[in-house]
């Protein structure tokens, strides 16, 4: 898949909820689907085989299964090409610059006797620090 398409996708698709986690529709093709069944059906497997386990055995299997529901987590994205994950990141770390961006710095305010001073970053160097 190309990136500028990947990134239309990411930045605004249309995300649907996927075993915890929230991915653009668009990436849910029928191999994802596929894949998807036969892993999550194979995670049934390993955790209703818990309950005969006990001790180390039962905590490697514990993360196991976390590793494998990671798996399944980010399979729509490997699927499309993205197999380190590292456009979605960069992709993300660029949608989240934006929205600092447009966050904007709140004023604090403190009292002073019976004046009120606006705060801003740049008042120590403008008045002096007290």
């Amino acid at each position: 898949m190309e990136y500028a398409k990947y990134e239309k996708i990411l930045k605004k698709g249309e995300k649907v909820d996927w075993y915890g986690v929230e991915v653009p529709e668009e990436l849910l093709t029928s191999s994802v689907r596929f894949a998807s069944e036969n892993l999550s059906h194979e995670l049934d497997k390993l955790e209703s085989s818990l309950d005969e386990l006990k001790g180390s055995d039962l905590e490697k299997r514990k993360s196991y299964i976390k590793v494998l529901l990671r798996n399944l987590q980010n399979l729509p994205y490997v699927l499309n090409g993205d197999f380190y994950l590292k456009k979605k990141k960069s992709i993300e770390s660029e949608i989240e610059d934006t929205d600092k961006k447009v966050v904007k710095e709140k004023k604090k305010i403190s009292k002073s006797s019976d004046k009120k001073v606006v705060r801003t970053k740049n008042n120590d160097l403008i008045f002096g620090k007290k």
